[in-house]
């Protein structure tokens, strides 16, 4: 009978738990993304098969390399280049290799940030959900009225009524407005947005579906938080697509970081000989300084992004005030209807005015505002909504890569070469700073993608109220939950109720 020792040493045995190991690891995937759209709501559904179709493209890229390039009929002629050229014929191959994995590396990582905002965006209906059902109807009565919903924000008092004559006049609303409007161009916007409670984010879409039933004449069970629900799952299911030109700001990234490897006939921090270039991504000034400039260019970005969002949101949302307690609230209209607010509020500031205009292709001076709501958008214009959406996705790229490369392939080497004290390294006067500042480029990074839930839960809101108000998807909100209690009665009905 054979022993556990010698059914260890049977080649047979390792290939069929090789090949069960595979097996289990589809099945596991299968169930996962079964579990996934089965806990998914409805509108965001769409998002998860788009992530889905992106992870099998990369998938395909490795299958090609492995079978037409490393490993094919193009390997000869790569070799030969990389022998010509590089004087080592499996160093592009093993180059070629190194990119693929890491492209996957950053597209998966891509894909788990844009998981934790799907997760944020469902967070978010939920609690928008449970906090107007249970915390903001004070009376029970299953309809949250503009008294309950000043009472559990706990709006400001101010006097609305100047002439004391009993009759507020748009006048009197447009006077008010102005007093609450001191900071609209602040950049104290940010840190009120970054820090707001999710009952005060509740109060935002509650007064905003106040102001759009006044507006458009909708049924009491209009749900906002269905509407925003549909308008998350259509922003998200176009962000998450990756078209080739996504791929193209990962090219002088790479290209300049891993020109220090390869003078050093280094592949990758994986290579036997990866210590050679640790220190020199720092001792080389033009990777050194071209890294810092990014790195500042992308955080200006992310809080740019953030604060343009935040303000804009801030003149679209209504104000909800009373003169006293025992008052009845007041839902002042948006502050950009104002021309007064409107004429002082700039959300394109400074340079930042340049920037737009030279990325948007004139912005709005090729594509100037049609409306009130698109003066908000300021140098970008009309093109802002498909623009700052495509501005989310290569920000979030960008972050993305950088991580993935300073982690893998700088950081983790660095680590690895000062724990062994005595490997030889390429620059040992620099390692140590070269680790310090990788390792606060990568923290900067994720204090970026911390912000990107909120700031695509900001452009979605922009996008989606009075001027740009999807009438389609109200339509559709209403529709679905007229069903949904036509279903419940006809339950009740069965069971006798």
């Amino acid at each position: 009978m054979l022993m556990l020792d010698d059914l260890l040493h049977i080649p047979t045995v390792w290939s069929v738990f090789a090949m069960t190991s595979i097996v289990a690891l589809l099945v596991a995937w299968e169930e996962a993304i079964e579990h996934i759209r089965h806990n998914t709501p409805k509108p965001i559904l769409p998002v998860i098969d788009s992530m889905l179709a992106e992870v099998g493209g990369l998938g395909f890229i490795g299958l090609f390399l492995s079978t037409i390039v490393t490993g094919g009929p193009l390997g000869q002629i790569i070799g030969n280049l990389s022998e010509n050229f590089l004087g080592d014929e499996e160093l592009l191959l093993e180059t070629f290799e190194f990119l693929h994995t890491f492209f996957f590396e950053v597209g998966i990582l891509f894909f788990g940030i844009a998981g934790v905002v799907v997760g944020a965006v469902i967070n978010r209906v939920q609690k928008l959900s449970e906090i107007s059902e249970l915390a903001l109807d004070a009376d029970g009565d299953g309809e949250v009225t503009l008294d309950e919903l000043a009472d559990a924000l706990q709006v400001q008092s101010m006097i609305v009524d100047l002439d004391g004559d009993g009759v507020i006049t748009e006048e009197e609303k447009i006077e008010a407005l102005r007093a609450t409007s001191d900071n609209i161009n602040s950049i104290s916007v940010i840190f009120e947005d970054y820090a707001m409670s999710y009952t005060d984010r509740a109060g935002e879409q509650l007064v905003c579906r106040a102001r759009m039933m006044e507006q458009l004449n909708l049924p009491q069970t209009f749900a906002i938080e269905n509407y925003f629900a549909e308008i998350f799952g259509r922003n998200l299911e176009e962000v998450v697509e990756l078209s080739p030109v996504t791929w193209l700001p990962l090219i002088p990234l790479i290209a300049i970081d891993n020109s220090v490897d390869l003078t050093r006939d280094v592949v990758s921090a994986s290579s036997s000989n990866a210590f050679d270039s640790c220190g020199y991504f720092f001792a080389t000034p033009w990777v050194l300084y071209s890294t810092l400039f990014l790195q500042g260019l992308s955080m200006v970005w992310a809080v740019f992004n953030f604060w343009k969002f935040s303000a804009i949101k801030k003149m679209l949302l209504p104000t909800l005030v009373k003169e006293n307690t025992d008052s009845e609230a007041i839902l002042l209209p948006p502050r950009y209807l104002d021309p007064v607010l409107l004429e002082k509020f700039n959300s394109s500031p400074s340079i930042f005015n340049w920037g737009e205009q030279f990325f948007t292709g004139g912005g709005s001076k090729s594509n100037p505002p049609r409306n009130e709501h698109e003066a908000l958008f300021g140098a970008s214009g009309s093109t802002f909504p498909n623009v700052y959406r495509d501005s989310i996705r290569f920000h979030t790229w960008l972050c993305v890569a950088q991580i993935v490369y300073s982690t893998t392939q700088i950081i983790f080497r660095d680590a690895t070469a000062l724990l062994l004290n005595d490997c030889t390294v390429g620059n040992p006067d620099t390692i140590l700073p070269e680790f310090l500042l990788w390792s606060a480029f990568v923290g900067s990074s994720l204090f970026q993608l911390s912000l990107a839930p909120l700031t695509f839960l900001n452009y979605s809101f922009v996008t989606s109220v009075e001027e740009f108000v999807k009438t389609d998807i109200v339509k559709k909100t209403i529709r679905d939950a007229q069903q949904i209690r036509e279903e419940e009665e006809d339950l009740a009905a069965d069971m006798g109720y």
